[in-house]
């Protein structure tokens, strides 16, 4: 008999491989920090894959035994996360996405993220749309990118750069930053932490190569922010927000790319500093202190103005800001399933260095903590109807 009640957690695992190497390290640490959370409380974590879902009755997956995944069968759980990408492609391989999706909320199975909520946001011009209606001029202008040339040059008239980017983003790959030079135009292409210049290029050009290599990706076409610098490189401000089952909480981190980069994407050579010591260099103590309290502000009103079109169902978020040379804020991206803040997304913690704690405390913790609260608060609460 089983002494807990299971929260799922939906992965990418197989059943005949190690889930501890397959799974990346933002899942591992979720799976395994709250799990020891929550089994004081009497509920620990079934990790499983959507796409061996047949039935209520069972499905193989693991439990957290320790430091160890244990192979085991389950009942699906009524509350569970959902942190994977590419789920639609799991479903897909299992009963079917809108198949699995009717399904749950037949059976009063509950899933944070919501699918329809990540769907959403994952468009880049819908996600545009919403923040739009909170504030018109925080998010850069965005439209579906239809490779003509008036449409860039339309964008190229309000700034010197464009990102044109695929519709639903994946880790900062596929990415073109065209740039108004001198003498024409320059295109940089960046995927799987690469990056290709084109110089000296006419527009015409640029539509060519960006038709080439895009196929028939859907992609958005966004204005580009000139963004200030730290240590001679552009950077983003992460804000990671988490619902711990009654308030939000807001989580900073900041990603400086590369010198040469446009890009701060930790998947594209990015690296992970801490806001406040940063903002405090580039501005002084008093500047860095107002700066932070608007990040915050600003974020919390955003995640004020999601939660409504899924009521108590939003469990993070994560708002990506440039910050402007005159100081301004501009939010450019909504990420649905943001990774565990800071080093969380980069490091299994049984790989984790003593000296490297600081941060964990900083960032991994408090994520994991508010995380396990709002799962918690699930489990001990009547179910919801839908997904």
């Amino acid at each position: 008999m089983d002494p807990v009640t299971f929260i799922g957690l939906l992965c990418n695992c197989s059943t005949d491989g190690n889930p501890k190497e397959e799974l990346s390290p933002s899942l591992i640490n979720r799976a395994f920090l709250i799990d020891r959370l929550l089994r004081p409380s009497g509920i620990a974590l079934f990790l499983y894959s959507p796409h061996d879902v047949t039935s209520l009755a069972g499905v193989p997956g693991y439990t957290v035994e320790g430091d160890e995944l244990v192979a085991s069968r389950k009942p699906i759980p009524r509350v569970n996360a959902n942190w994977t990408y590419g789920t639609r492609r799991l479903l897909n391989q299992g009963m079917g996405y809108n198949r699995f999706k009717r399904w749950a909320q037949e059976n009063r199975i509950e899933i944070y993220v919501p699918y329809g909520f990540s769907e959403l946001v994952s468009n880049k011009r819908k996600a545009y749309e919403i923040v739009r209606e909170y504030d018109a001029g925080l998010h850069p202008h965005t439209e579906d990118y239809v490779g003509s040339i008036a449409q860039i040059q339309s964008f190229l008239d309000r700034a010197d750069a464009v990102f044109i980017k695929p519709r639903s983003g994946n880790r900062g790959n596929n990415i073109f930053v065209l740039r108004n030079v001198t003498d024409g135009y320059t295109l940089k292409y960046y995927d799987q932490g690469a990056q290709r210049l084109f110089p000296s290029l006419t527009l015409e050009a640029a539509v060519g190569i960006i038709g080439v290599a895009a196929g028939t990706k859907s992609y958005i076409i966004q204005e580009g922010i000139e963004s200030a610098r730290f240590e001679g490189a552009v950077f983003d401000i992460r804000v990671v927000m988490v619902n711990d089952g009654s308030q939000w909480h807001s989580i900073l981190e900041t990603r400086l790319a590369p010198r040469n980069s446009d890009l701060s994407n930790v998947f594209q050579g990015g690296s992970i500093r801490v806001t406040e010591s940063i903002l405090l260099e580039l501005f002084g103590d008093e500047a860095a202190r107002n700066l932070e309290m608007e990040i915050r502000n600003i974020s919390l009103g955003i995640a004020g103005h999601l939660d409504p079109l899924y009521p108590g169902r939003l469990m993070e978020l994560g708002f990506d800001f440039l910050l402007d040379c005159e100081r301004k804020l501009h939010l450019i991206e909504v990420n649905a399933k943001p990774g565990v803040a800071g080093f969380g997304s980069e490091t299994k913690l049984f790989e984790w260095k003593p000296e490297d704690e600081s941060h964990y405390q900083r960032w991994v913790y408090p994520h994991v903590k508010h995380v396990a609260g709002f799962l918690k608060a699930k489990v001990e609460r009547p179910s919801l109807s839908g997904t």
